[in-house]
């Protein structure tokens, strides 16, 4: 499955009506995800389930057996994401990666353009002791036909059936590569204890605050990023120019913050996803039109799967926001190594 890592490029897609405005779609660099497949064909055909002890050696989940599990998966995602195979993509994967997958099959239907096939290289992984129920990994993403080969990290979740499944994927920034790939050979933290209470909601307020330009007033918790501060916070302040030029206004509200099962201390500090739920709420501006439109090429009607205009007093679009954050020890001068969004909902009131 291929995805585009959106950062909310600047974009005019709600306009009241009746006015009339371009809908420029911005063209971003397609990121990419893994799948899971959960059983392997052995030496002699017979099935290697994925999440079952090795039949030789010991029976702990290590390395070798997480490698298992992603190659497994590379197979499968591949597969689903070229035919376009939602069901398939269900299968394999859960929220959030299984919603930008769907919204990726979405945006590659309305351009009538297939995925490529795609295949992990070269990956690093970070696995808690035991028998763990996530383990985390880091890899170089090899796409069919293209000449870029991004990195990735990962998050790989156990059900109670003792299938793995993807939860969590995000491309990170050619700066991140080095700490990305430092979690090889490290023990994960897995039940979402790495860091405390108290640090993760000032982190998920902080991060959410300046993914809409702006702050908690306790901006030195999370470092100035290109990626957060400009792209994505930049994004966003001009999306709002272009609607206020035609008359309409979007607020954005936090509706939730969850971290991931799985975190990894590296000597830098500790790496894991924060994942935010957050609402879009468009209105006509004070004084203008009676209604907000958003046209049929605004990217988050594609990601949600409608094909027509939606028009009315309000829309809501709900959302995902999935970071990966490398939280130092102090928990001051956190970092974002990468981001992917994706609307899930459109709401017409």
């Amino acid at each position: 499955m291929l995805r585009r890592r959106s950062v909310r490029s600047p974009r005019t897609l709600a306009v009241p009506v009746p006015v009339p405005v371009p809908v420029p779609v911005p063209a971003l660099p397609f990121a990419a995800a893994t799948l899971a497949l959960l059983v392997l064909t052995g030496c002699g055909g017979e099935p290697v389930d994925a999440a079952t002890p090795a039949p030789h050696g010991s029976a702990a989940f290590g390395r070798d057996r997480a490698a298992l599990v992603l190659t497994a998966f590379d197979q499968a995602d591949s597969a689903a994401s070229v035919a376009g195979d939602v069901e398939a993509l269900r299968a394999q994967e859960v929220s959030p990666s299984l919603d930008l997958s769907i919204a990726a099959i979405r945006r590659a239907e309305y351009n009538q353009r297939p995925q490529p096939s795609f295949q992990h290289i070269n990956p690093v992984f970070a696995v808690p002791p035991g028998e763990p129920s996530c383990f985390l990994a880091t890899a170089t993403l090899r796409l069919t036909g293209s000449e870029l080969a991004p990195t990735d990290v990962s998050q790989f979740v156990r059900g109670a059936d003792g299938q793995w499944k993807l939860s969590h994927n995000v491309q990170v920034t050619q700066p991140s590569l080095v700490v990305a790939r430092s979690i090889d050979g490290q023990a994960a933290t897995a039940g979402g204890t790495a860091l405390d209470e108290t640090s993760r909601r000032a982190l998920a307020a902080e991060v959410f605050a300046r993914s809409i330009g702006s702050t908690t007033g306790n901006r030195s918790l999370v470092t100035s990023s290109p990626l957060l501060d400009g792209q994505f916070a930049g994004g966003w302040e001009v999306y709002g120019q272009q609607l206020s030029g035609v008359g309409a206004a979007v607020q954005r509200t936090m509706d939730k913050a969850e971290w991931s099962d799985c975190a990894v201390a590296v000597p830098t500090g500790t790496l894991t996803f924060l994942t935010i739920h957050a609402t879009d709420t468009l209105r006509p501006a004070p004084g203008g039109p009676a209604t907000v439109r958003l046209e049929p090429q605004s990217p988050d009607l594609i990601a949600t799967g409608h094909r027509t205009a939606a028009t009315g007093k309000s829309i809501r679009v709900t959302r995902v926001e999935t970071f990966v954050l490398l939280v130092p020890a102090q928990t001051v001068g956190a970092s974002v190594l990468g981001l992917n969004d994706t609307a899930l909902t459109v709401t017409v009131d």
